[in-house]
């Protein structure tokens, strides 16, 4: 069964189309120059996020540890968006090859021998409440 989807506006000329519940985390990320590719509400009990580039990924995580560094100095018990990565989601990593479509057969494609990495961030759909107060706190909205 699908979800609700909505419009998310990026900016002028660019929007996205995400499940209902999770366009402001979406849009968020963006803002804060972190793309992301595919996400879903509920995927088998879980929500998922996935990034478009394993660079897009490491600059998040690094903004989480950052923040986590300032947080913990402060109160060494409060929970943090990198204690949740930690305990409460699992990642995929996804590889393959970059494909094009071929101009001497237009239903196949070719590879390009260019790599991706795509990464899947996964945790309990009850829990995105908890992870949208821990995201927030790290990536303020505009």
């Amino acid at each position: 069964m699908g979800h609700k989807q909505v419009d998310v506006k990026i900016d002028e000329d660019f929007f996205i189309c995400v499940d209902e519940g999770m366009e402001d985390i979406i849009k968020n990320f963006f803002h804060w120059e972190i793309e992301t590719c595919n996400s879903c509400i509920d995927y088998k009990g879980m929500v998922w996020i996935e990034f478009c580039e394993y660079g897009d990924w490491e600059q998040f995580l690094q903004l989480a540890l950052r923040h986590n560094i300032e947080s913990k100095g402060a109160d060494s018990e409060k929970e943090t968006l990198w204690d949740f990565l930690q305990d409460k989601s699992n990642v995929n990593l996804v590889f393959d090859e970059e494909l094009i479509e071929d101009p001497n057969h237009e239903e196949n494609s070719i590879g390009t021998g260019i790599l991706l990495i795509l990464v899947g961030l996964k945790f309990p759909k009850e829990l995105l409440s908890e992870f949208k107060e821990l995201f927030f706190e790290v990536f303020p909205p505009e």
